[in-house]
């Protein structure tokens, strides 16, 4: 059992998110990282199908090799996740790991290699497998830590931004319908259906503008002003809340880190030196923390020999 746990730990200790000191930790984040960035460009030496055709046993061959290892490495990180402090139930702790995001992008990084080995006729599921692949280069998330940032934003500003996609849905719904009923009978060919008008509007409202459908009646031209001034607005709105709830973390993680830092002899030296010279203590005060500060650092950096036998 102890050996089991032994092992477990030296495990957790590679794999570890929040550890990347050790020169194992190190080598086994480097080995992930070029199997991604690997797997990324076969993905596009595919494009090039003459060259692609004279690699296509060695792209086979990494292929099973890189899903191999992402399995093995999913396998351990669910195992050695009750380490985490907030996953220490061996049931539900790693049933909660799982359906965390990075979790959900290791799995979903090798989940289609399996899916095609059940069904690898089914031109869909080559297709959605094919597609899928590009996933893999989200692993490269889990080995920055400022991208934490951007969940936290998102967690933090979620109400807000909640809001927002619900009335951007609103304004897309009925900007869509009253497009569709304004333009269908003068260009039956143009907005034949929601899909249509749901194209345009998402394009007019997004500022793009292919030009592809365009409205050509008084009351559609009228009303498509209104939603281009309107729509400026709303695009606006998400953009300005997710960046102030950057600037918000980056500030509470800033004032986090100085918080935590260990005030030098110096520090504390200058701090008690302002309060003398600011009079809110006095001359032989000051000499008596000062005197303090120094005995206190001394015995922390040369601490007195232990004396028993």
């Amino acid at each position: 059992m102890d050996s089991d746990t032994s092992l477990k730990s030296r495990i957790f200790d590679i794999i570890d998110d929040t550890d990347h000191e050790s020169k194992p930790d190190r080598l086994f984040d480097f080995l992930i990282i070029i199997l991604v960035l690997v797997n990324v460009a076969l993905i596009f030496l595919e494009s090039y199908k003459a060259v692609y055709e004279q690699f296509r046993e060695i792209a086979s061959f990494i292929e099973i090799i890189t899903v191999l290892v992402f399995t093995i490495e999913y396998i351990l990180r669910i195992w050695t996740c009750t380490h985490y402090k907030n996953y220490r139930h061996p049931v539900k702790g790693r049933l909660r790991y799982a359906v965390t995001i990075y979790m959900i992008i290791d799995l979903v990084a090798i989940l289609p290699f399996y899916v095609a080995l059940f069904l690898p006729f089914h031109p869909q599921v080559v297709q959605f497998c094919r597609l899928c692949r590009i996933f893999r280069i989200f692993k490269l998330l889990r080995y920055y830590s400022t991208v934490d940032v951007i969940f936290s934003v998102l967690v933090k500003k979620k109400d807000y931004i909640f809001s927002i996609i619900l009335i951007l849905f609103t304004f897309l719904t009925c900007s869509t319908f009253v497009m569709y009923t304004v333009e269908s009978e003068a260009q039956p060919d143009k907005f034949e259906d929601f899909d249509n008008a749901l194209w345009w509007a998402v394009v007019t409202m997004t500022t793009v503008g292919y030009g592809d459908v365009y409205p050509v009646t008084v009351i559609g031209k009228m009303f498509t002003i209104v939603m281009l001034l309107l729509g400026i607005g709303i695009i606006a709105l998400p953009t300005g809340i997710i960046a102030s709830g950057f600037l918000d973390e980056m500030r509470f993680r800033s004032e986090h880190e100085g918080s935590k830092r260990i005030p030098s002899v110096a520090d504390e030296l200058r701090k008690i030196h302002d309060l003398k010279t600011d009079g809110v203590i006095s001359t032989e005060e000051f000499l008596e923390l000062k005197e303090r500060i120094l005995k206190q650092h001394e015995m922390e950096c040369c601490p007195p020999p232990d004396t028993r036998e």
